[in-house]
């Protein structure tokens, strides 16, 4: 079934949505923005929703003013083409007002009112091309790609305009050792992964390997430690700091240089723990913890109550376990939020808000251009 309609605006995962009239559903489209007119056709692709439901775009009518031609080959409507930066569609300041969007739109599906909230302006990237200091990619032996989200299949390329110099290079590397036997998967798998970053060698080229996480945008990540530094140095009652999700240290460093009394650094990934031990910051002690345990709050509550100051930053699962979490950190006065999921950020910042505590500031900053991603950055206050 076709129709034509003209998307209005985003979804939360940053696909066009365009009403048809003739039944009244609402339709999810890849590779459109906000103010395309044009020719849809229904697709078969299971949305347990009956006011919605996925289409594709057959044909752009009358293209949105703020659509550009992507500079990048790979970005195209084929099922098999690469959908890593599918708002590569879009020019650059529509992509950031699109983000503040989402954001806000998660805020107030959680209960708070935009208005009321103070929101930085978000804090563009100084580079929207060459950014990115790591990648994974697929292979079964034969191709190497990304993985297309709308045929999950590899999406074979032999270049990545968003990977900076040293990732380039490397993914030619590896371009130039296929066919590869050794890269066949034999575990009932479609292909094997392998990971990508600028710190690597060439011959550290290795499937399924993990490489220790880092943030993926070298310049955004120093913008972020410096508004961390910045935030810390206005708190003159730090005191003794939780770090939860500590990674390996890419901000444990930067509280360890506040006047802070002390520092509990919590991180799941025992590697994480072991490089960040190896770094013999002063005023850090690194623990090791499952932070998603359904016990963990009890659990570290006698090392923590006494805690004025908290800093997390977790995976897109958000901080996910509530029960228990404010009588643990009892005499917290600050909390440094630091998201990658405006959904989880707004569920766990309402959880927050519905225990007297108050976001005093919000800063977003795009990390992934040409993504629906955004990074975000929040102070809260005890009321």
């Amino acid at each position: 079934m076709k129709f034509t309609g003209t998307v209005t605006h985003l979804s939360q995962k940053g696909l066009g949505v365009v009403k048809n009239t003739e039944n009244n559903i609402s339709y999810f489209v890849y590779g459109t923005w906000p103010g395309d007119s044009g020719e849809f056709e229904i697709i078969d692709k299971p949305l347990n929703n009956k006011k919605f439901a996925y289409a594709k775009l057959i044909q752009l009518i009358h293209p949105s003013a703020q659509r550009q031609i992507p500079p990048c080959p790979f970005v195209s409507l084929e099922e098999n083409a690469c959908t890593g930066c599918s708002w590569m569609i879009a020019d650059y300041t529509s992509q950031l007002e699109q983000k503040r969007n989402r954001f806000l739109y998660a805020m107030q599906r959680a209960g708070f009112d935009p208005a009321q909230l103070n929101v930085n302006a978000i804090q563009p990237a100084p580079q929207i091309y060459g950014y990115r200091n790591r990648c994974q990619i697929k292979t079964d032996g034969i191709k190497l790609g990304f993985v297309s989200e709308n045929s999950q299949q590899i999406a074979p390329m032999d270049d990545c305009l968003v990977l900076n110099e040293r990732c380039r290079s490397l993914l030619q590397t590896a371009i130039q050792q296929l066919p590869n036997e050794t890269w066949q998967e034999n575990s009932g798998d479609n292909w094997l992964f392998i990971e990508l970053d600028d710190d690597m060698q060439p011959d550290e080229i290795r499937t399924n390997r993990k490489r220790p996480f880092k943030q993926g945008n070298t310049q955004q990540n120093q913008w972020m430690q410096q508004w961390l530094r910045n935030t810390l140095a206005r708190n003159s009652q730090i005191g003794k700091v939780v770090e939860l999700f500590c990674g390996s240290g890419n901000f444990t460093q930067i509280i360890a240089e506040s006047n802070c009394t002390a520092l509990l650094a919590y991180e799941s990934d025992p590697d994480a723990i072991q490089v960040l031990k190896s770094k013999a910051l002063a005023k850090v002690t690194p623990q090791v913890a499952d932070l998603f345990s359904p016990s963990i709050w009890r659990n570290i509550q006698k090392t923590v109550c006494d805690a004025t100051t908290l800093v997390l930053d977790p995976p897109r699962a958000g901080l996910k376990k509530h029960q228990g979490f404010f009588s643990c950190f009892a005499a917290l006065k600050t909390i440094i939020y630091i998201s990658c999921n405006p959904e989880t950020f707004a569920r766990d910042a309402w959880f927050f808000q519905q225990n007297s505590w108050q976001i005093n500031e919000v800063q977003l900053i795009d990390l992934f251009p040409h993504t629906p991603h955004i990074e975000i950055l929040a102070e809260f206050r005890k009321i």
